[in-house]
């Protein structure tokens, strides 16, 4: 073979070679690309679970263009924040699917999506039901969705990312279980069932144990059921938006003709009583403001089921749960219709 000819083969040798690693390359990753509204600047963070390990990466939008390569050899949710963690959308990714998403900030269910046919349903969804979600009718909007399509995968999503099992714990474990076992691998649905076996655990409706807590005053005190007719119990941290409607409600709640027979126990739950003072310095309170290290995991917390905040537990004088809500407004008119019970006899 003449010199010519040995150049040509090793040179298309090459080439092959390079385009078979070329492509093992591509389905060793999944690439997300895309723009932000309004051409943003801005650090992008990119958080997946993959084999049980937590994956956080980071890439920079340029005038609103970015792109993220990642690595998932099953289905994964990877979402997509800002650099203040603030949600700008989620995607369906595994190795080997190139997506292309716009992203729209402070809307995350408004983003479109291209290249994945799974993410497209999903996005489409969200589009479609932005109205709904995030209000008290998202619940319905995803049951309506799974109970035509429990063969979909999007079922399952939905599920995980945008339905309130805490608002009925035994209701979001029956929509879940409509879903047939072949779209709803256990890689993703583990910690929504974890979830829920807290919620519909016994500890998340016995009677309340008092829980001890540290004060303003940096002393010890227990918040014991037994003290009042009722009992408010508050779990906050310093993202929960207390200025915009729990703090005027426990004002009202706080008013003196209702002090004898109800106890408020406002305990924060964030990771130090510097971040905790800070949160709570312009709320002006009279009522009992309390705080306890370990967040949701703290002993006393721990036993009550909560898995997110803010969270609001109305109990009687025996500790009994007469109420769990995630919304300081059912809490507030729960109250008032119980103590106007009260003084009507």
């Amino acid at each position: 073979m003449s010199g010519i000819k040995i150049y040509i083969a090793n040179l298309l040798t090459a080439l092959l070679c390079a385009c078979a690693l070329w492509s093992c390359g591509d389905n060793d990753t999944f690439t997300i690309e895309g723009s932000v509204d309004g051409n943003a600047t801005i650090n992008l963070r990119f958080i997946y679970y993959t084999n049980g390990t937590l994956v956080k990466g980071l890439t920079a939008a340029r005038d609103g263009k970015f792109e993220y390569k990642g690595v998932s050899p099953t289905p994964t949710v990877v979402e997509i924040l800002d650099n203040d963690y603030r949600l700008m959308g989620r995607v369906y990714a595994v190795n080997g699917e190139h997506i292309e998403c716009q992203l729209t900030r402070n809307a995350p269910n408004a983003l479109t999506v291209s290249g994945s046919e799974v993410s497209e349903r999903w996005a489409e969804f969200l589009n479609k039901n932005a109205d709904r979600l995030g209000t008290a009718d998202a619940n319905t909007a995803v049951e309506e969705y799974v109970s035509k399509h429990p063969d979909d995968i999007v079922s399952t999503l939905l599920m995980i990312t945008s339905y309130d099992a805490s608002a009925d714990a035994y209701r979001a474990d029956s929509i879940m279980s409509m879903i047939n076992p072949n779209v709803r691998p256990s890689t993703m649905v583990e910690g929504f069932n974890t979830m829920l076996q807290r919620l519909v655990a016994e500890s998340a409706t016995e009677a309340i144990a008092p829980i001890s807590c540290l004060n303003m005053r940096d002393s010890l005190v227990d918040v014991n059921p037994a003290s009042k007719d009722l009992s408010l119990i508050i779990l906050t941290d310093a993202g929960s938006g207390r200025a915009d409607s729990i703090v005027p409600a426990l004002k009202r709640l706080n008013r003196k003709s209702l002090r004898p027979k109800l106890q408020i126990a406002d305990i924060a739950l964030d990771r130090d009583t510097a971040t905790w003072h800070k949160s709570v310095r312009p709320d002006s309170a009279t009522w009992q403001q309390l705080w306890v290290a370990g967040s949701l995991a703290s002993p006393g917390i721990d036993r009550l089921g909560v898995t997110r905040l803010p969270y609001f537990i109305v109990t009687d004088s025996t500790g009994e749960q007469l109420l769990r809500t995630k919304s300081i407004t059912l809490a507030e008119a729960y109250i008032d219709s119980c103590l106007n019970d009260k003084n009507k006899d």
